[in-house]
C-alpha cells in the first residue's frame, strides 16, 4: 500500500513537472531576452524583446501597446525602483508553430528610490512569444499580482 502511494505521488509529480521539463534546452521564449534586460534595469534592451505592436499589462499600470509605449513604461518603472531580484517559475508552455504561450509565477523584489523601502511583489504571468527573423519576441506579456488571501473563517 505504501509503495503504491509513493508510485502515485511520483507519477503526479512527473506530470506536474512535464511542462517545465519538456523543453529541449533551446530558447523558445522571449523570456531569455527579457529577464537579463529587466534585471539590468535596461529599458532599451527590455523593449527590444517586444514586437513593434506588442501589448504589455503590468500590475497597477494601464495597458501599454506598442514598443514605444512599453519602452516608456520601463523607463518610468526603472526611474522609480531598483531591481533587487526577479524570479520566474514557468509552470506551463504550449507551442503553436512559431508562437509559444507560457505561464507561471513570479517574485519581484524592488527598492523604492523615493523612500528606500523594499517591496516584494508575488504574482502570475502569461506570455505569448513569436519567432520573427530567428528571434523570439513578445506578442503579449501579461502579469498580475496574486489575489489577496481571504480571511479564514
Amino acid at each position: 500500500m505504501q509503495k503504491n502511494r509513493l508510485m502515485m505521488m511520483a507519477a503526479v509529480l512527473a506530470l506536474l513537472a512535464g511542462p517545465v521539463l519538456a523543453s529541449d534546452g533551446t530558447a523558445d521564449s522571449a523570456d531569455d531576452c527579457w529577464l537579463p534586460a529587466f534585471k539590468a534595469m535596461d529599458a532599451d534592451a527590455a523593449a527590444q524583446c517586444y514586437l513593434p505592436d506588442a501589448v504589455l499589462w503590468l500590475p497597477g499600470a494601464p495597458m501599454m501597446q506598442g514598443r514605444d509605449a512599453i519602452h516608456k513604461g520601463y523607463v518610468g518603472f526603472f526611474s522609480a525602483f531598483t531591481i533587487k531580484s526577479m524570479d520566474l517559475v514557468e509552470t506551463g508552455r504550449s507551442r503553436h508553430g512559431d508562437d509559444v504561450t507560457g505561464w507561471g509565477s513570479f517574485k519581484l523584489v524592488t527598492v523604492s528610490k523615493a523612500d528606500g523601502k523594499e517591496v516584494t511583489e508575488v504574482g502570475r504571468f502569461t506570455v505569448v512569444s513569436r519567432k520573427v527573423g530567428g528571434k523570439w519576441m513578445y506578442v503579449v506579456d501579461h502579469a498580475s499580482d496574486d489575489p489577496v488571501a481571504l480571511p479564514t473563517p
